[in-house]
């Protein structure tokens, strides 16, 4: 039962800007279980499958313009690439650092307010540049804030849709990006996770529910995030970061 809980929780936050890895440490914290690392990147790989599902026309596009050799095509790839090979640098020369993290209720308590004021100051940027308008330069400085947010209590989606619109791309077009540039991500984190699962029919339920209620998320996150509403997440990410480093 509770790893079904925590598929729950990290199909509803994990594309909401309130890092879905810091709600699972705090509710395992809370549950009192152990905290098991491959078994959260079992459910981002679950969620991975959401997005995919979600952006299945852009990510279909994309193809399209690979085998035809399409230049807007193959230059946003390659941008999605780039945005990618920060996070797997450091996922492969920091993982005990990052898996260490996991066990500071306080550290991820931190990182949520961070998180905050990100999101709080999202609200003030609002560019023009769409998904074929942004440069490799934008597209590594993005990447490289999605790399920093593999500490739990720092959302991704948070730190990279921030970075867009700091880059002045369009709202909907940071959230599509975002959104885009996680699947490389959520799919390498989980199948090089996978392997030290120790599967369990509640561990395959929590994944199910992972899926799901992600495709949920996805479309509050589409409803809101786009609409301009981060400073209420930031709120919310102050709130749960405050209890986490001084009550729980």
């Amino acid at each position: 039962m509770k790893n079904i809980i925590l598929g729950v929780v990290q199909g509803l936050t994990e594309f909401l800007p309130v890092s879905s890895s810091g709600h699972l440490v705090i509710f395992s914290h809370f549950m009192n279980i152990d905290t098991n690392v491959p078994y959260f990147a079992l459910l981002h790989l679950a969620t991975f499958f959401a997005v995919l599902i979600f952006v299945w026309q852009e990510v279909l596009q994309l193809i399209k313009g690979l085998f035809k050799w399409e230049k807007e095509s193959l230059s946003l790839i390659l941008k999605l690439i780039i945005s990618s090979i920060p996070a797997a640098i450091i996922g492969f020369t920091l993982e005990s650092t990052v898996e260490s993290a996991f066990s500071s209720l306080s550290l991820v308590g931190i990182f949520l307010l961070i998180t905050g004021f990100l999101l709080f100051f999202s609200d003030y940027f609002n560019g023009e540049k769409n998904l074929l308008q942004i440069t490799y330069l934008d597209a590594l400085v993005i990447g490289i804030m999605q790399a920093v947010a593999i500490f739990p209590g720092l959302s991704r989606s948070g730190s990279t849709i921030f970075a867009a619109l700091l880059m002045k791309m369009k709202r909907e077009d940071s959230v599509k990006y975002s959104f885009l540039m996680s699947l490389p991500v959520t799919f390498g984190a989980g199948i090089f996770e996978i392997t030290k699962v120790s599967f369990n029919p509640s561990m395959i339920l929590g994944s199910i529910a992972a899926f799901g209620f992600g495709l949920i998320g996805l479309l509050l996150v589409k409803k809101t995030v786009i609409a301009g509403k981060l400073k209420y997440f930031s709120i919310y990410c102050f709130i749960i970061g405050f209890l986490a480093i001084f009550i729980l």
